[in-house]
Formats: C-alpha cells, sequence, structure tokens
C-alpha cells in the first residue's frame, strides 16, 4: 500500500519538476531541481504517515469489533410450567383421596456460542404445607434440580456431533415402554449424539447412565444403564429404528445383576395421512433379579394406527409373562419409573391423571406377569379453543398365579381441555376403570420382585374426577 502511494505522488509530481526546470534554464538548474526534489521527499514523508495512521486506526476498529462480537450477551431463554392439579378419587377401599396439587418447574437455557449450550430445570413439587412458605415439614423442601446439562456440539451445523453431561433428560425411543422418556427419568449420565453418520437423516445415540450410585466406594450396589439407539429413514414415508440396552442392577443381596433388552421398532406413513407405529422388544434379566428359579426372558410386541382425519387411535400390546414375575421385562421394572405408553387415565395415565391417584398404573409388561391390551383413543376440537378426549382399554391375558385372575379389568378416560391462549390450557375430566386382584402397579418391583396391588380374590372400582390448569412456555 505504501509503496503504490509513493509512485503515485511522484508520478503527480513529474510536470512540476518539468516546469521549475524550463523557468530555471537561465539560473541554477541543480539547485533548483534539487529544491523540488527535497519538497517531494518531504510529501511522501506526510502521505505515508497518514496512511499509518489511517492503517492503524483500521486495524484498532476491527480489534474493537472483535471484542465487541466476543462480548456479545449470552442467548438465553427463560421457559417453564405452571401446574395446578385438582382431583378427587374413589378406589373402594375407604381412602378417597382429595388434593390440590401445584407443581412448578422452571428452565433456563443458555446458548454461549454456537458450540456450547446449557439447560437447567429446577421443579417445585406437591407442597402440603403452605401457611407461610412451600416447605412440607415432613418431606423436607420440595423444592429440587430436575435437569442440569451441559452440551457441547463439535461439529455445529454439519453432523451435529454433541456430547452431553450431568442429570439429562433421556427419551425412549420405543413408545415410552422401555425407561420412561423425559417424564420420570433424569438420571447422572453422559450421552452422545451424531446426525447423518451412514445416510443423510440418520441418528445415532450412546448413553451411560447412574440411576442409583449407593455407596461410592462399593460397585455392586449401583444401578447402571448403558444405551445404545441408531434410527435412520429407510424412505421418505418409512423410518426404524434399532436399540439395544444393558443394566447392571444391584439384588437384594447387595449384588450387581444383569438385564438385557433389545429390538425394533419402526413408523410407516401410509396413504390418506394415516400412520402405522410398531416395536418388537426382547429381555434377559438374570433370575435374582425377579426371585425366579430361572433367567427371566421375553418379547413385547406394539402394533399403533393412527388415523388423523378421523382423531382415532387404535393401539394393541402383548408382553410374555410367567407366575413368578419373570417375563418381559422393561428397565422401568427395575427402577421402578413409569410413563406415558398408554391412552388411559389410571391402568396408564395420561398429564392430568399422573398425579396422587396414579398407583394402578402398570408397565406393559405388568412388571413380568406379562399383559395384553387394546385401547383406543378419540381426540376430536369442539371449537376453535376446545378440544374432546375420550378413551378406553382392556388389559388382561396376564400370567398371574394361581388364585387370582388372568386380566388386570378395563379402564375409561373422557376429558375436556379449552386453551384460553397458547400458553394457557384448563383441562376436566373423570376417569373409571373395573380392577382385577392381578394389579402389579409400576412401583412394586422397587424391592425386588413384583408383588400386586391387592389380595387374592380382591376386585375393585375406581372413579377419579379431575382438573389441570397449565401454564407452559
Amino acid at each position: 500500500m505504501g509503496g503504490c502511494s509513493l509512485l503515485l505522488t511522484s508520478f503527480l509530481a513529474l510536470p512540476t519538476i518539468v516546469q521549475t526546470v524550463q523557468a530555471d534554464e537561465v539560473g541554477d538548474s541543480s539547485s533548483a531541481i534539487l529544491q523540488e526534489l527535497e519538497t517531494l521527499r518531504k510529501r511522501i514523508e506526510e502521505l505515508e504517515a497518514r496512511e499509518a495512521t489511517a492503517r492503524k486506526k483500521e486495524a484498532k476498529a476491527e480489534a474493537g469489533a472483535s471484542v465487541a462480537d466476543s462480548e456479545q450477551p449470552f442467548k438465553m431463554k427463560w421457559g417453564g410450567q405452571y401446574r395446578v392439579n385438582g382431583y378427587t378419587a374413589d378406589d373402594d377401599m375407604g381412602d378417597d383421596p382429595t388434593s390440590a396439587r401445584v407443581r412448578i418447574r422452571q428452565s433456563l437455557d443458555v446458548q454461549f456460542d454456537e458450540n456450547l449450550s446449557s439447560h437447567l430445570q429446577v421443579e417445585l413439587g406437591h407442597t402440603s404445607d403452605n401457611i407461610t412458605t412451600t416447605n412440607n415439614s415432613s418431606r423436607g423442601t420440595n423444592l429440587a434440580v430436575r435437569h442440569a446439562v451441559m452440551a457441547y456440539n463439535f461439529q455445529p451445523g454439519e453432523s451435529n456431533l454433541t456430547a452431553k453431561v450431568g442429570i439429562l433428560p433421556l427419551a425412549d425411543h420405543f413408545g415410552d415402554v422401555l425407561f420412561s422418556a423425559d417424564w420420570d427419568y433424569n438420571p447422572v449420565a453422559a450421552s452422545v449424539e451424531r446426525e447423518s453418520l451412514f445416510v443423510d437423516g440418520d441418528d445415532v445415540r450412546l448413553f451411560a447412565a447412574t440411576l442409583n450410585e449407593g455407596d461410592e466406594v462399593v460397585t455392586e450396589d449401583d444401578f447402571t444403564h448403558i444405551q445404545f439407539d441408531y434410527r435412520w429413514p429407510v424412505t421418505p414415508a418409512l423410518k426404524l429404528n434399532a436399540g439395544v440396552g444393558f443394566a447392571a442392577v444391584e439384588d437384594v443381596f447387595g449384588d450387581s445383576r444383569d438385564h438385557y433388552n433389545y429390538g425394533f421398532s419402526g413408523e410407516w406413513q401410509l396413504d390418506e395421512g394415516m400412520l402405522l407405529r410398531g416395536f418388537i422388544l426382547g429381555s434377559k434379566t438374570e433370575k435374582q433379579l425377579v426371585g425366579a428359579s430361572s433367567d427371566g426372558e421375553g418379547v413385547a410386541v406394539k402394533l399403533e394406527l393412527a388415523i388423523p382425519d378421523v382423531g382415532l387411535d387404535i393401539m394393541a400390546t402383548y408382553a410374555s409373562g410367567d407366575d413368578d414375575g419373570s417375563g418381559f421385562l422393561p428397565v422401568m421394572a427395575l427402577a421402578p419409573t413409569n410413563g406415558y405408553w398408554g391412552y388411559t387415565g389410571l391402568l396408564t395415565v395420561q398429564g392430568p391423571t399422573d398425579t396422587g391417584f396414579d398407583g394402578d398404573s402398570v408397565n406393559i409388561s405388568n412388571n413380568g406377569y406379562g399383559l395384553t391390551s387394546v385401547q383406543l383413543r378419540y381426540r376430536r376440537p369442539i371449537t376453535e379453543k376446545a378440544a374432546l378426549y375420550l378413551a378406553g382399554g382392556w388389559y388382561g391375558n396376564t400370567d398371574a398365579p394361581d388364585g387370582r385372575e388372568d386380566r388386570l379389568g378395563w379402564d375409561s378416560l373422557a376429558m375436556v381441555s379449552y386453551s384460553l391462549n397458547p400458553y394457557l390450557t384448563v383441562d376436566v375430566g373423570g376417569a373409571y376403570a373395573r380392577l382385577e386382584d392381578s394389579v402389579s402397579g409400576y412401583w412394586q418391583n422397587a424391592n425386588g420382585g413384583a408383588d400386586f396391588n391387592q389380595a387374592p380374590g380382591t376386585d375393585r372400582d375406581k372413579y377419579a374426577i379431575f382438573s389441570r390448569i397449565q401454564i407452559e412456555f
């Protein structure tokens, strides 16, 4: 840049030099030339100094812009879910619980740059000591951390190779039947996910989770879960998933035992907007975890048809069982956790019935005793802001021990949802179920070996009337 300026200045000065030489032909021409050259040198130095100053200002401005860019505030998102559940229930056992439960979830998401992000969610659970604060003296404070995620994307915008660590919400890729998606499954974990590994649109995930560490210096008393999933689009209309999971679980004697789940799931977009979903899963469980004489083994199958134009969903499930609880078992039967895998409100639960009267809800295998279900769901708008939800299901074909029924019963649900605005929704409804004595609630496997909700030969009716007011943003 400096050389170009010097050449240009010299060229512009030539006419002046020529004129000077012509004017001083009778005088001392040599002296005049030297004087003009000295003037030219001074002008060149002045121009170079100005150019250097301009370059410094430009460099300073660029550096300032870089600093300003690096000092831009983080991108933050403030979200949450505020909920009040009210209900009264009658389970024909004299308890008749009636309550109003407040639950608040508040989330903070921070995007530090294109690579690094974090997610935090705190939760205020059900409170019962409400005179001055939300502290429950019998159970301690209910304010707790639900999610705490650190995420780093190594290849943003390309393959999205992302690593996460912390208290992670881990989603189930098999219809919420294996561990329980992001409702009740947020272990301390590390995960790696990669998009478009082999073909465009595929997705690979591997995670390792600690559900219960027990005593840190003892290895055998942990509950760990390792899961691998691979999802790929075979065609635009057909998507498949393959997964295998391993869990090392402490038995009643404090020793670590092995459990496996494995299988395939998929969804197929049919003509006229219909969607067909399904899976086939297997399990293998060491006998000490279920208190059986031999290792547990089983298979589970689901077929589901969604017809959006009608608002109708139809689902059939089957899980093999044994009278010692050693049939098909998902991880959630050992955890024990639950998920929104079904359509109904008491033997399976939805958001508004997932509260203080959900103790009869079961996982897909009825804790290893086996289960067949046939469920229907009808969802339809009533007005621009209101929608109707109807569901019913039959649950049976369980291999319970002698003296118990081979069916769990049947369940029904009716609910109306009204959206006051895009964030605020009010749900009001009722549920009724006929429950036989072979119901083994999802929580019954907590201490090793499944149990039942009621004594042999005892059946009962259960109903609930409920409401939910919820802001979600």
